[in-house]
């Protein structure tokens, strides 16, 4: 969805109450505090609790005046909206089937004579920690399951699993300057497919099954750029994002990516929404040597949201359905072979569908 959703909070709720002693006859006090039906409370049972609370001075004031007591005293019934504390652990799934896996302009799902494109499976696991004034820790586990391995890789058992990676990572959000900040280590092991990621034996390490990405990450939201088109609108227009990824590992190399994306509601259709988005990629001695523009990609995302369409409590988290259309566009520096012909970026479009499950946060 477009927005987060906040939990509502425990309803607190407190009654104030004026009263006076009467002197004669009986009063009638009426109070909608908690239940549906009124309270009658006699003269008798108001002198019975209230006697010893009320000063002296304040009943010979009111015998004074000489005036007739009220019959009837007002109640009024206040309510306040306290934000209650949310749940600072967050846990999500997501599970997607694509058509390929491309990773920063490369397909790792491709072979000669595929034909008919075999189905890629991947699986994401979230843990995330919302420390309030210290940020947000979070751990990520993704794995990758493709159905054509054998043909892409016959000599090393052609295992189906090609990658499992993990990611721990620490965010903060820069009010200021409305940015949330990311810096992130993801541990990335090829279990099949390691040998292709190695394109000059006197770079990076001797352990090709694995690799590592120290990196950053920066998220803008850009709405005061168009307050005067805008005045009432806080969420961003076009969210610029940026990323920096230094390879330590196997490939030794800097890779960017400069990126905007809007989310947009459907109209006339409830918990639907889609984001069209667009990233422009830069390689420095990342898959090929040099510093150029590797291409741009563009992507187009819809997701709707079950959980209101299936009820779900809040203890049982959200469930939504999401689609996904990818184009990359790989420019001329990244479509020719390496000096050592091994990789070679092309132009790829792919898509698939994703299913997530999310609970706390």
């Amino acid at each position: 969805m477009c927005t987060h959703k906040l939990k509502r909070s425990p309803v607190g709720r407190f009654v104030a109450v004026v009263a006076a002693l009467a002197m004669a006859g009986s009063v009638s006090l009426t109070a909608w505090a908690e239940g549906p039906g009124p309270i009658e409370l006699s003269r008798a049972q108001l002198a019975a609790d209230t006697a010893e609370q009320i000063p002296v001075g304040f009943a010979l004031a009111q015998a004074d005046t000489g005036q007739p007591a009220e019959e009837t005293i007002e109640v009024t019934t206040l309510e306040t909206f306290e934000e209650g504390p949310s749940c600072p652990v967050s846990l999500s799934l997501t599970y997607a089937l694509y058509s390929d896996y491309i990773f920063r302009g490369i397909n790792f799902s491709e072979y000669a004579g595929e034909g008919r494109e075999k189905p890629n499976h991947q699986l994401t696991v979230s843990l995330a920690w919302d420390t309030g004034d210290f940020g947000t820790f979070g751990y990520d586990a993704w794995f990758e399951w493709f159905a054509g391995q054998k043909k892409i890789d016959p000599d090393r058992g052609g295992q189906n699993l090609q990658e499992v990676d993990h990611s721990v990572w620490w965010s903060y959000s820069l009010d200021d300057i409305a940015t949330d900040v990311t810096l992130g280590v993801t541990f990335y092991q090829f279990v099949n497919l390691a040998h292709s990621n190695r394109s000059d034996g006197a770079r990076g390490n001797n352990n090709d099954d694995r690799s590592v990405d120290v990196w950053l990450s920066l998220e803008h939201n850009d709405a005061w750029m168009w307050k005067s088109l805008f005045p009432d609108n806080e969420d961003g227009v076009l969210n610029p994002s940026f990323l920096l990824a230094q390879d330590v590992g196997s490939i030794v190399g800097t890779w960017m990516e400069f990126g905007m994306s809007h989310c947009f509601p459907v109209p006339g259709v409830d918990n639907l929404t889609i984001t069209p988005g667009y990233t422009l990629m830069v390689n420095c001695n990342y898959w090929k040597h040099g510093f150029f523009i590797a291409g741009d990609q563009w992507s187009l995302a819809a997701e709707y949201d079950l959980t209101p369409v299936l009820q779900l409590p809040d203890w049982a988290g959200s469930l939504a359905l999401g689609g996904e259309l990818y184009f990359f566009n790989a420019y001329g520096n990244f479509e020719g072979p390496d000096t050592h012909g091994e990789i070679r970026g092309q132009d790829e479009f792919w898509g698939g569908m994703t299913v997530t499950w999310s609970w706390g946060g």
